[in-house]
């Protein structure tokens, strides 16, 4: 009978019933897609540093790791390859050898960590060869002497990237949808070469108003992009014997993961290429990225090999980066408690509605009292029409907020604004929300949890009115 009295009493005041379930509902809606979106960023993170930046597991020679020297190879390596064929925990692995170097053109110059890599093996176990920039090459797929791949941000840097307006681009910014008057005005433009990025930019927003620049400045920068492929790089780096080597490599691919630091530092040539310039025989790496399957333990698969060869370094993707490894342990605390602060700023809300509702109905409480209801009843009633209120507004709120989450999880979220911001800490620009079901139980319990403490202050102002003074009242 309480369950049924509570309900309906909800529904006495509609008006402000529904003013207070608005406010939930929108509060829970901001939290959970506000989730969604950290949910989204985090496992793209820790998605990027798995699949495309560390893997799992790395092992390296215990030395490697204070001192990058050309000698430091893994001890027992193939050993640790015939080991790893062997584990069905072992999704791939590849081997790779590292050497600093020198690169430059005759345009700029910049120190980039060269991998010669195993190309089919590498496919299996980084996903840089998917990232490469559209029409910008391809992943060692043209045949030729030394080929390497670089970066997006490394290709600035030695100016093999530049900017010009062809009548192409033009083409494909009017398919575009950007209008023939912001066309006109950039006709100064056209078949101008800008050797960086900045001096585009400013070069168009002189041309433009500050509107037309925020609306289409991305999509004609972004268009306006040409790398000269083939392009030769004179690496300088040091052998085994100490010996400095200069070698030419051409640019054969360009690529551009979510992470600006990562892109900056590395590049990948053939595996016999650099074995061959660094005078290294077989079985002589650096480096053994290993990725594991998903029902795998890391933890543990990483401890047995460090069991089985004592002599080597091992370390997992949490211990090679510790950002996205802090993220992955305490997210789930972080997103308890910015829902645990939204609802605690609704609290008061309802606290208000509730003794609002209480000081109205002081005869009925005081009737209700004088006719026998004993004040455990009153409490459970209170305490009940505050949790239907929570609960009606948080219900909704949940359901609102996971269908915004599933729509802007297919299309995702563009910050390209700020996206070089961003990528500098390895975040993407271009999120795509998500959401767990075990989060909206944990949501539910909060919500019940804001429903109870909410009841208590409404609920020990029924419980003091004195049975005969409060029929006497007015209200």
């Amino acid at each position: 009978m309480i369950w049924s009295i509570a309900w309906k009493n909800v529904w006495r005041n509609r008006k402000r019933s529904l003013i207070v379930i608005a406010a939930v509902m929108l509060g829970t809606t901001a939290g959970v897609f506000t989730t969604g979106l950290i949910i989204g960023w985090v496992n793209a993170r820790i998605r990027a540093v798995i699949y495309t930046e560390v893997g799992h597991i790395k092992v390296h020679n215990p030395d490697y790791l204070n001192n990058e020297e050309i000698g430091n190879t893994i001890p027992q390596s193939d050993a640790i390859c015939r080991y790893l064929e062997k584990r069905p925990e072992v999704k791939a692995f590849s081997k790779r050898i590292k050497l600093m170097a020198m690169a430059s053109t005759s345009r700029g110059n910049t120190a980039l960590m060269l991998q010669g890599i195993d190309i089919e093996k590498e496919k299996r176990v980084s996903e840089v060869y998917r990232q490469l920039v559209p029409g910008a090459g391809t992943y060692f797929g043209t045949p030729g002497l030394y080929p390497i791949v670089i970066s997006d941000k490394t290709a600035e840097q030695l100016r093999i990237k530049s900017y010009q307006l062809t009548t192409d681009k033009m083409d494909s910014l009017k398919l575009a949808n950007v209008p023939q008057q912001v066309l006109h005005k950039l006709e100064p433009l056209e078949n101008v070469r800008y050797n960086t990025r900045n001096l585009f930019v400013k070069a168009v927003k002189k041309r433009l108003t500050r509107k037309e620049s925020a609306r289409y400045g991305a999509s004609i920068v972004n268009r306006s992009e040409h790398y000269r492929l083939r392009s030769k790089i004179v690496c300088t780096l040091t052998d085994k014997n100490g010996e400095m080597v200069n070698q030419s490599f051409k640019v054969c691919g360009i690529f551009n993961t979510t992470n600006t630091m990562f892109d900056q530092t590395n590049a990948y040539v053939r595996q016999r290429d650099l074995a061959q310039l660094a005078g290294l025989g077989p079985g002589e790496y650096h480096e053994i990225g290993i990725l594991l399957t998903e029902k795998a333990d890391v933890n543990s698969f990483q401890h047995e090999l460090l069991t089985n060869f004592p002599r080597i370094s091992a370390l997992n993707w949490l211990e090679m980066a510790p950002d996205a490894g802090l993220m992955a342990n305490y997210m789930d605390l972080y997103y308890y408690i910015v829902m645990g602060f939204i609802l605690f700023a609704l609290a008061f809300g309802i606290i208000n509605t509730m003794l609002m509702a209480v000081l109205e109905r002081t005869k009925e409480l005081g009737m209700l009292m004088a006719i026998g209801m004993n004040r455990k009843r009153v409490f459970s009633m209170i305490m009940l029409e505050t949790i239907f209120l929570t609960m009606v507004g948080a219900v909704l709120g949940m359901g609102l907020g996971w269908l915004i989450i599933q729509i802007t999880g297919h299309t995702g979220l563009d910050f390209s604004s700020i996206g070089e911001g961003m990528e500098a800490m390895g975040w993407p620009a271009v999120v795509y929300p998500e959401i767990t079901a075990s989060f909206f139980f944990g949501v539910t319990l909060l919500v019940i949890a804001t429903g109870v403490l909410s009841s208590i202050l409404p609920a020990r102002k029924a419980l003091s009115l004195k049975p005969v003074e409060a029929i006497r009242s007015d209200n």
